[in-house]
């Protein structure tokens, strides 16, 4: 289900397990609300990418309800994505960081994998700002650092 957000901060996107398609759907909504922001393109395409990298992860890894979550923090905009799991993977920033032997044998073997490369793909495009927490209420939040927050929109009350 497409929302659309009231505001550019809190909660700008919502789905649950029967959803057919989240990650294409939270990807229009952020775009838009990214946009909205006066974001750059180059950092509202970074941004979708690595944040629906995280929301395809928790509709097929997790369980819900989902949601994701834009706020300013720091000077900051983080986007975060919640589910209903309060698990953190085992071994999550590894699988984000390929070792060397991996990468070798990637490249020996010229074989590369559909799958299992979407937490690189986040390390990559947040220059390694991002990673998981257990929130307050016992779910699971996933985060990203989307872009520096203008000085005026980061004090005008945008905290969530």
């Amino acid at each position: 289900m497409i929302s659309a957000p009231s505001a550019a901060f809190g909660l700008v996107y919502h789905w649950t397990d029967h959803t057919i398609n989240p990650t294409g759907e939270a990807r229009v909504v952020l775009r838009r609300v990214l946009k909205d922001l006066g974001l750059s393109g180059d950092i509202i395409s970074d941004g979708v990418l690595a944040v629906s990298e995280l929301v395809a992860n928790a509709h097929e890894h997790a369980r819900g309800p989902y949601e994701v979550h834009l706020r300013s923090a720091a000077g900051r905009y983080i986007c975060e994505i919640h589910d209903g799991n309060p698990l953190l993977p085992k071994d999550l920033y590894l699988a984000a960081v390929p070792s060397l032997e991996a990468t070798a044998s990637k490249e020996v073997s010229g074989l590369l994998t559909e799958r299992g490369r979407g937490l690189h793909i986040v390390n990559e495009l947040t220059q390694g700002q991002w990673g998981f927490q257990v929130t307050s209420c016992g779910t699971k939040a996933a985060w990203v650092v989307l872009a520096d927050a203008p000085a005026a929109l980061a004090t005008r009350g945008g905290q969530t």
